[in-house]
């Protein structure tokens, strides 16, 4: 069952792609918008801010929160972004954070994923699809965190299941902001199918490998540039990707203990 605050950015989300409030304009204000849609205050501050993270409103403190329409507004997709337990880190600090941790989990669900856990990725990565499908920016978004935080799961390690949820807000953030520079582009799709197939092959170093291609994609389609300083400009990123693939230095041999190893 989804929170109050993603079905009330799913309705928000509709009111605004189908024109209802239109670009430039001015929501309600937020104490009389609560009451119409019948949620509290702090309900609707958290699906304001999801709608923000995709670029689809703009909360100017004081003056209350505009409608950008799609994939307006991306410069500020760039700010730091604050976590209780990691304190404040910029959209880039996010993915690299993420490139430390994901591989390896994803490595890990290679060889510890069993049937019902295969059958559940590959269940998940369907939603995200179907979500695209409909442009449905929200629900791709719930749909990909979901993806991420289930090859936690499947990883085995309750340390990494820990941290996984841990981070769970800051990853949801991470994983809006590429929607809010491409839209409802299948790129992300494609990616997720050559990680469930490697997952689901039991090859380790391929999913490794194929969640590092992701996330390199995601930044790049965030507007975020890895080879430059964490403050330099965005690029343009609807320009072609005409840099080499980045080598994979992740290598990973999964082998059992041996008998006594840890005795």
């Amino acid at each position: 069952m989804q929170s109050i605050p993603i079905s009330m950015a799913q309705t928000l989300q509709q009111h605004i792609l189908s024109g209802h409030y239109p670009g430039g304009s001015q929501l309600p204000p937020q104490r009389e918008l609560a009451r119409q849609l019948g949620i509290s205050r702090a309900s609707l501050r958290e699906a304001l801010s999801m709608l923000e993270a995709l670029g689809l409103v703009e909360i100017q403190p004081g003056k209350g929160v505009r409608i950008n329409g799609p994939h307006s507004g991306r410069a500020r997709m760039h700010r730091a972004y604050a976590t209780p337990a990691l304190g404040t880190l910029s959209p880039r600090q996010l993915i690299e954070l993420r490139l430390v941790l994901e591989p390896g989990w994803a490595a890990l669900a290679a060889v510890r994923a069993d049937d019902s856990g295969l059958r559940q990725l590959q269940w998940t990565q369907s939603q995200l699809a179907h979500a695209l499908d409909r442009s449905d920016l929200l629900a791709a978004a719930d749909a990909d965190l979901q993806f991420h935080l289930l090859l936690a799961q499947l990883s085995g390690n309750p340390g990494l299941v820990a941290m996984a949820r841990q981070l769970e807000l800051a990853i949801s953030h991470s994983l809006r902001l590429p929607f809010a520079w491409s839209g409802a582009d299948d790129q992300p799709v494609r990616e997720h199918d050559a990680i469930v197939q490697a997952v689901c092959a039991g090859d380790a170093p391929g999913a490794a490998g194929a969640m590092r291609a992701h996330l390199l994609s995601a930044a790049r389609r965030s507007g975020i540039d890895l080879d430059t300083p964490d403050d330099a400009a965005a690029p343009d990123a609807t320009a072609p990707d005409t840099s080499a693939p980045d080598p994979d230095p992740l290598s990973f041999r999964l082998t059992p203990p041996s008998e006594g190893a840890f005795a």
